[in-house]
């Protein structure tokens, strides 16, 4: 900063915009180190000091140090250069581009200090790619459709990405848009443009309200063209953004104070692509391998146009109805802590209270089969709901949805989102049944049950007419009738998340 003053409370009420540049969160992908710190050398000591009027810079070089440290000439095999490189995860192994909505990693939870603390107004996270071959070296993307800031979207692809193309191009790069070949190998069944969760840098800046880019170099390109043309974008980037900041600016504003009446917890492909783009891919040939029997695509060099199908991901599948507020309960420590590292609002209750709120149960699940990430997810389940009243103890939080992270919000607390805290494993012990009854206790007190309560008996006997299964299954007969009673664990397998409406 030409201000010379570092403080996060300057920093985030400067007139001046402000940028951060993160790299090396895949340390093995450490382009933007380099070009961060050339651009920081020619800023300090070179003839491009100008940028510093246009904003000031909050640049992370290494931030996955663990992986930095395990460097090697065979870190990635499908890389060309540097000589020596990184590892994608941590010391634990944990992926940081994985673990933005659960903070369970270092790393990531001091870059959601920093956010909160600077508040910048562009986050870019730099990468490298990998995967099937074409021209373009400087790949990148951002939220552009399908996501919660619509505003910022537009900003970022009509003020900011024509000028960052256009340098890119003048310096004799080849910049496009991220990139997943639809079929696995080669882009002739069109390129796929997901809808990413936001436990990713990029999508989670998006439910943030904050732009957020994606770049990811492409891999088979030398690591010098790909250094080189990180620095320019960088560059760019911060002109961009010191020329647009008012629109930016105002953009911000919309997308944080949008309607919260329905938010979307699910997208899906759309129908039918969205259009086509002139792609510029590299020519490839299938080839059976004589070693495995197995089909390959083998990449011939040559380059070639194509025609390719774009295939958005952009429409919600499923969206809920937005409460004035969630609750969560003050034992669900863990859960309450992230709240609190995600920058949430959040009242604390000091005193019991007694509310009346719904609440999700599962009436069926299934686990993963193994970990991910660390940790073990809810896979495919089943949602019922009831409405109770409940005694909230002194340490419980009320979240407020109406909050510029209200989408954010939604997003943790609903079992359907694929980021909520229940799909990520943190209330996995709510599956645990831990009092049961004796078949000998059980007998007499059905007998009785069914004696003094003919609406039981009815429903009782619908059951087994209706259902062979449970019919065929004294176990599931006596688990009925146990629900039926007072002595039933009424908190199993009831998400312990309640909605205020």
């Amino acid at each position: 900063s030409l201000d010379q003053d570092f403080s996060p409370s300057e920093l985030s009420t400067s007139k001046k915009p402000l940028i951060l540049i993160q790299a090396g969160i895949h340390a093995g992908e450490i382009d933007g180190k380099d070009a961060g710190m050339m651009l920081l050398r020619d800023i300090a000591l070179g003839d491009k000091k100008e940028l510093l009027t246009k904003a000031n810079i909050l640049f992370i070089p290494i931030l996955n140090v663990d992986g930095h440290e395990r460097r090697s000439e065979f870190g990635r095999v499908n890389q060309r250069g540097p000589k020596e490189m990184g590892w994608r995860t941590n010391a634990v192994n944990l992926n940081l581009n994985r673990d933005f909505t659960k903070l369970e990693s270092a790393g990531i939870k001091t870059i959601a200090k920093i956010i909160i603390a600077y508040d910048p107004d562009l986050y870019i996270d730099v990468h490298v790619t990998d995967g099937a071959d074409y021209q373009y070296d400087i790949t990148y993307g951002y939220v552009a459709s399908g996501g919660y800031s619509p505003e910022i979207s537009k900003w970022l692809s009509t003020a900011f990405q024509p000028e960052v193309d256009q340098a890119l191009k003048d310096m004799g790069h080849i910049p496009g848009p991220l990139l997943f070949a639809a079929n696995g190998n080669d882009f002739s069944a069109g390129n796929i443009a997901f809808s990413f969760s936001p436990r990713f840098s990029h999508t989670y800046g998006d439910i943030r309200h904050m732009a957020s880019i994606l770049i990811e170099n492409h891999s088979l390109k030398p690591f010098k063209q790909r250094v080189l043309g990180t620095y320019v974008f960088l560059e760019q980037a911060i002109k961009s953004l010191g020329n647009h900041f008012e629109a930016l600016q105002a953009a911000v504003k919309a997308d944080s104070n949008q309607p919260k009446k329905d938010i979307p917890v699910k997208f899906k492909f759309r129908d039918t692509p969205a259009d086509s783009m002139q792609f510029l891919g590299v020519a490839s040939s299938i080839v059976k391998s004589e070693i495995t029997g197995a089909e390959y695509v083998k990449w011939e060099g040559k380059p070639i146009t194509q025609s390719v199908p774009s295939i958005l991901m952009d429409v919600p599948e499923l969206s809920v109805a937005v409460p004035q507020a969630y609750w969560i309960p003050a034992e669900w420590t863990a859960v309450i802590s992230k709240v609190q590292q995600h920058g949430i609002k959040f009242d604390t209750l000091t005193e019991a209270q007694e509310i009346s709120l719904d609440l999700s149960t599962v009436t069926s699940y299934s686990m993963g089969n193994q970990p991910y990430e660390g940790m073990m997810r809810v896979q495919k389940f089943e949602l019922g709901s009831e409405r109770r009243t409940q005694t909230m103890n002194p340490g419980s939080i009320r979240i407020p949805t109406d909050q510029a992270l209200g989408e954010l919000v939604v997003i943790l607390m609903e079992p359907e989102s694929v980021d909520s805290f229940f799909q990520w494993g943190y209330f996995n012990t709510i599956f645990t049944q831990t009092e049961y009854m004796e078949t000998y206790i059980m007998e007499p007190l059905i007998a009785k049950m069914l004696a003094e309560d003919s609406d039981l008996k009815a429903r009782f006997e619908s059951k087994k007419t209706n259902d062979a299964n449970f019919a065929k299954s004294p176990r599931a007969i006596y688990q009925w009738f146990y629900a039926q009673t007072p002595y039933y664990d009424q908190n199993w397998k009831v998400i312990p998340v309640g909605r205020e409406w």
